[in-house]
């Protein structure tokens, strides 16, 4: 992994004033972005002692200065630069990231740096793909990855992802003002739950049949189906639906109830999802 980044020479000897003055020997610094592709973006810049960087970082040596790359900061940070303006005491670093707002894009193609948990797709059962394996990106949607290797899609989670570094398209909700769980991004976050096999949300696809909101206990409950009761991602897919609806603000717990009557047909698909399928 690469970051194409620059630190202008008075930001280096700046820099490396300030670290010199912690008195460490080897302390470098770490660059981060809290909320990366959103709109609450932060680009940080950290002290980082000898020993404190994490496996994954990317480092970086201009002249004499050191900085350490967040892993999963790094697609937010290519393109940026870091500056120096004023003069004498007055001067202050400035740090300008034009990606760290944008969302991420992730590869076509990668290979994987660890072993990794995954499922495969459309049985659901667990297996181990070695590190090292060439991998090919079909979907990246809703936080997790559907990856193809020796010929069988496999799942990733949001949580696999994130350790190897991959960036999605997650969305951060703002907290509403009035304390209350707004059921526009109640389903707005079902909307990021994604048919490993096919780009389409469980919203488009009609596996959403009703959406309970208790404002007292802060609960949702979800009321939902899937497209053959047989479906070996029926409880991934559930588990996700959990999952994205308690990372809505204000919400303490959520439940999910999967039934079957009445079955789902092609009659629930939306316009979207009739799109993306080519039925239209």
């Amino acid at each position: 992994m690469t970051i194409n980044a620059q630190v202008t020479p008075g930001a280096q000897d700046y820099l490396n004033t300030l670290l010199a003055k912690q008195e460490v020997p080897g302390m470098a610094a770490r660059v981060y972005v809290d909320k990366g592709g959103t709109s609450q973006a932060e680009t940080c810049l950290a002290f980082c002692p000898p020993g404190e960087e994490s496996k994954s970082d990317v480092r970086r040596d201009f002249g004499d200065l050191t900085l350490y790359f967040d892993a999963l900061s790094v697609p937010f940070l290519q393109e940026m630069e870091i500056g120096l303006q004023g003069e004498g005491k007055l001067q202050t670093l400035t740090i300008k990231a034009p990606n760290s707002k944008k969302p991420a894009k992730p590869p076509k193609s990668f290979r994987l740096s660890q072993d990794c948990e995954a499922l495969r797709v459309p049985h659901g059962n667990a297996v181990t793909l070695p590190e090292g394996a060439d991998v090919t990106i079909t979907q990246a949607l809703g936080g997790s990855f559907t990856v193809k290797y020796e010929g069988n899609l496999y799942r990733l989670s949001p949580e696999v992802t994130r350790k190897l570094g991959l960036q999605t398209d997650m969305v951060i909700f703002e907290p509403p003002e009035d304390g209350l769980i707004s059921e526009q991004q109640c389903r707005d976050s079902l909307r990021q739950v994604y048919d490993p096999e096919i780009p389409v949300n469980v919203v488009s696809l009609g596996l959403i049949y009703n959406l309970d909101i208790d404002q007292d206990k802060k609960a949702v409950r979800v009321r939902m189906t899937l497209t053959s009761p047989g479906c070996g991602m029926g409880d991934i897919i559930a588990g996700d639906v959990k999952d994205k609806v308690r990372q809505v603000p204000h919400v303490r717990g959520c439940q999910v109830d999967i039934v079957f009557d009445p079955p789902w047909s092609h009659d629930n698909l939306d316009e979207e999802a009739r799109l993306e399928l080519g039925l239209i």
